[in-house]
């Protein structure tokens, strides 16, 4: 029989809000987490702790954190995270070194990048929505402006007397990334899968690590923790609503495979195509299979081009662009396991549907207006969550937002999902 552990989480915030979207990233995977206010109210399981201190002084802030954190059994808890304002605001230099002392961690990882809301990290300086975040609104914050958005200055603020080591995007990126000997250290993040590498390295060193950062870091450590796996889209359409949500995944660490039809059709393999996924889905990314059509209104016209050169008409080329990528992904799909699928535009998810066998899909809600999430009927992906939507519809974010949602699971999910302790 296999157990299944799930692992404490504590979580301290400075305000209710941020306790709220971060405790949500544990619920989203079925953890059940509880916001409390209040030292006494800690019990067993994951739980949220707001210790509305975000517009203290910092004379206030450190003499709530000095009498809070004695009182915590630290030894309930197998991850213990500093939820921090993804704008910097807030007492974080003053809280942060008082958690340190308190937890007495080998490591303090400073990581506040949320892709999700564009709020990134690149060469050590906060920026939201591209601008930097001191020349922001959130810098005139009446109650609590940002002091500095160089996420480096706030750790070394925590810790003036040690040394604090920062990666960049560059190094983050780097094949076989590892850590140095700092144990403090701060990092760029641009996007989610930047996030997943930098949780990668921390949890290779084997130390104890107090976790510092936004909802993003709280949620890419929560997708290792239970070893979610990357999700696949499906895209045939060509509208500008699409090409604009493909570039966003891509922006966000997705990886985009890119297949001109008119070479499959010429090469008549699909290898290629197949090989590339699988080496994404190795590294454990999110991948989007898509025609290059739908990435590049210029391909659009190539394809027609080189295709009605092989006498094939608009009708024909339309379901040669169906069976490519739905042999395509069923090749893929026979090969590697994924948290469900998103498939954009009708005939290619019926597409999809017809060459796997499935003789229909139950419906099981709607993440989004006009965004249904179904489990295919029999077949060859009986079972298999997916999320359809109509090509030129949508915000730029859905594919990600999908993504999402279909890596979510309930708290009986994951009572079923084995993680096995040796």
């Amino acid at each position: 029989m296999v157990v299944v552990t799930l692992k404490d989480y504590l979580i301290i915030a400075d305000d209710f809000t941020g306790a709220n979207d971060t405790g949500v990233q544990l619920a989203n995977l079925g953890v059940p987490v509880h916001v409390e206010f209040a030292v006494s109210q800690l019990h067993q399981g994951s739980t949220v702790l707001d210790t509305e201190t975000r517009n203290d002084s910092v004379t206030q802030a450190a003499s709530k954190m000095a009498a809070v954190l004695p009182q915590i059994p630290w030894g309930q808890f197998d991850t213990v995270v500093k939820k921090v304002d993804s704008t910097l605001r807030g007492n974080i230099s003053t809280e942060v070194r008082a958690l340190a002392e308190a937890y007495q961690p080998d490591i303090v990882a400073f990581a506040p990048a949320l892709p999700d809301l564009d709020r990134t990290v690149v060469n050590g300086v906060l920026r939201v929505n591209g601008k930097r975040a001191m020349k922001t609104d959130f810098a005139k914050d009446p109650m609590k402006p940002i002091l500095t958005d160089q996420v480096t200055t706030l750790l070394q603020q925590a810790f003036p007397e040690l040394g604090v080591a920062h990666y960049s995007l560059a190094q983050i990126r780097a094949t076989g990334f590892t850590l140095g000997k700092a144990a403090y250290c701060s990092f760029d993040a641009e996007n989610n899968q930047d996030l997943a590498r930098v949780v990668s390295a921390l949890k290779a060193t084997g130390k104890k690590v107090l976790w510092v950062g936004s909802a993003g870091l709280t949620t890419a450590i929560m997708m290792q923790a239970f070893n979610v796996l990357p999700a696949l889209a499906l895209i045939g359409s060509v509208s500008e609503v699409t090409r604009a949500q493909l570039h966003a995944a891509e922006d966000n660490g997705v990886h985009l495979v890119n297949i001109p039809i008119y070479e499959a059709y010429a090469n008549q393999t699909y290898a290629p195509y197949v090989d590339e996924a699988l080496a994404a889905f190795a590294q454990g990314r999110d991948v989007i299979l898509m025609s290059s059509a739908s990435y590049q209104r210029s391909e659009l016209d190539k394809t027609i081009k080189i295709l009605s050169a092989h006498q094939l008409e608009a009708d024909k080329i339309n379901e040669l662009t169906q069976a490519v990528l739905s042999g395509i992904c069923r090749k893929v799909l026979q090969r590697v396991k994924v948290a469900g699928l998103f498939v954009s535009g009708g005939e290619t998810a019926k597409g999809l549907l017809r060459i796997g066998k499935a003789t229909g899909a139950k419906v099981l809600t709607e993440i989004a207006p006009g965004i249904p999430l179904l489990e295919i009927a029999h077949g060859d992906f009986t079972g298999m969550r997916v999320i359809t939507k109509a090509g030129a519809f949508g915000n730029k974010d859905l594919i990600v937002y999908a993504f999402k949602k279909l890596k979510s699971r309930s708290r009986l999910d994951v009572q079923a999902t084995a993680s096995q302790e040796g």
